[in-house]
């Protein structure tokens, strides 16, 4: 009967501490030893650390990211592996480029005149996200409701790890993504409500999350990050505040449209996920 109780009791903790994720596949890194894990990366930016010899899961992993199943991914407190199920298959629904963003425009960013003034803006980001949004959709909001409230257009820079970071570290997710502002004759300003006390410089502001203490190098395209997965432990790529995720940075390299206005579904979305 003991046995049994505790059994029970066992069962219980480990439900208490697991979580679920719902999200599409971005990319599935194999492990080529089989006492490494394989990365199942995340749509919403998660790393699922999946058994390097469960060979059945990660078959079952390919084709659903073949499809674009949208699925609830169950894992434990370490983000290793408890069971998934599908709940949509066939895809989700494509975000389209709107109208608007067919001819190329440069972007200018607003120039901030001085950290005082960066301060402000930085206080006034809403605080009262949900604890477990996710960076870009906050990114998001952060940047568009300052927009709307004094037409400041600003940047977004996202962080990359790479998946000898995420190996080395057992690190959780494979981006993070905060806004950015210029400064007038100064270096540019990251604003990351979530994780720092006030507006920091690009290197301090990765530090926080580079354990190793390695710079990311900044670079233009996805595939710079994609190709050098051995080289460096992350990499920055900076963009304007209406690229969203890291699908957006995909769809400008492969069709050579830059991004030019927010899409409303997408704020929407943002909004209901984050706060």
């Amino acid at each position: 009967m003991k046995k049994i109780i505790f059994f029970f009791i066992l069962i219980f903790s480990q439900s208490l501490l697991a979580k679920k994720f719902t999200s599409t596949i971005h990319a599935i890194e194999e492990a080529i030893h089989h006492e490494k894990p394989h990365l199942i990366m995340l749509d919403r930016g998660d790393v699922v650390f999946l058994s390097g010899i469960n060979k059945d899961w990660l078959s079952s992993f390919k084709d659903s990211l073949l499809n674009e199943d949208l699925l609830e991914i169950e894992v434990d407190k370490k983000n290793n592996f408890l069971g998934v199920k599908t709940l949509r298959s066939g895809g989700q629904e494509k975000n389209t480029i709107p109208a608007e963003a067919q001819v190329w425009q440069s972007y200018e960013p607003t120039l901030v005149p001085d950290y005082v003034t960066t301060q402000g803006i930085f206080k006034r980001m809403r605080r009262n996200y949900q604890n477990y949004s996710q960076c870009y959709n906050r990114a998001h909001i952060w940047a568009y409701e300052e927009f709307q409230r004094t037409g400041l257009k600003s940047k977004k820079y996202f962080m990359f790890f790479t998946k000898s970071f995420i190996r080395k570290y057992n690190y959780k997710w494979w981006f993070h993504v905060a806004p950015g502002v210029s400064v007038l004759d100064k270096e540019d300003r990251i604003l990351d409500r979530r994780f720092t006390r006030s507006h920091l410089n690009v290197d301090d502001w990765t530090k926080k999350f580079i354990y190793s203490g390695r710079k990311c190098p900044v670079v233009e395209k996805y595939s710079d990050y994609r190709d050098h997965q051995e080289t460096e432990h992350c990499y920055l790529i900076p963009v304007s505040m209406f690229f969203w995720q890291p699908k957006d940075i995909l769809r400008r390299d492969i069709t050579g449209v830059e991004k030019t206005s927010f899409v409303n579904s997408e704020i929407k979305h943002a909004y209901w996920e984050a706060f």
